[in-house]
């Protein structure tokens, strides 16, 4: 707050997950703490943990943007529309219920899966990159979930 006006302090992905709940991926593994960026101009911002080495390593993408980026033209209901029509019948697709408007879990491979919901006006995603991504559904929902509620 300055003369009156009160500013928006800037979101850090980074302080969406503790460390401790990027650890439940990494047993026997201490995460260090995540790399955040930015792409202002698109409204996208992304933390990244990294651990591991070779075909044992994993990458974790807290990712936050733009509703209106993502999908040019289209209204909230719109965007919730598309976010679950994502979900492909007879694969591993799941429409997740209690986070946020809308959320989904789509694994791409065996070693990619992302969480996606539509939370507070704002897209936010956990997208784990290694080896059996597909198998840790429940702890990337989890981390989508306690992600959306510091959001």
């Amino acid at each position: 707050r300055f003369d009156g006006t009160v500013s928006a302090q800037a979101l850090n992905p980074c302080a969406l997950l503790t460390t401790d709940e990027v650890d439940s991926l990494a047993p026997n593994t201490n995460v260090a703490a995540g790399i955040a960026s930015s792409v202002p101009a698109y409204g996208y911002m992304t933390c990244r943990y990294t651990w591991g080495t070779g075909v044992g390593r994993f990458n974790l993408d807290i990712a936050v943007a733009d509703p209106s980026r993502m999908f040019a033209g289209v209204n909230p209901d719109q965007v919730k529309q598309r976010l679950l029509a994502s979900v492909k019948a007879e694969t591993s697709d799941a429409v997740i219920s209690e986070i946020g408007e809308a959320a989904v879990f789509r694994p791409d491979s065996v070693a990619d899966a992302t969480a996606t919901a539509l939370v507070k006006g704002r897209i936010l995603q956990v997208h784990l990159d290694g080896l059996f991504a597909r198998e840790r559904k429940d702890q990337i929902v989890g981390l989508l979930k306690a992600a959306a509620g510091r959001l």
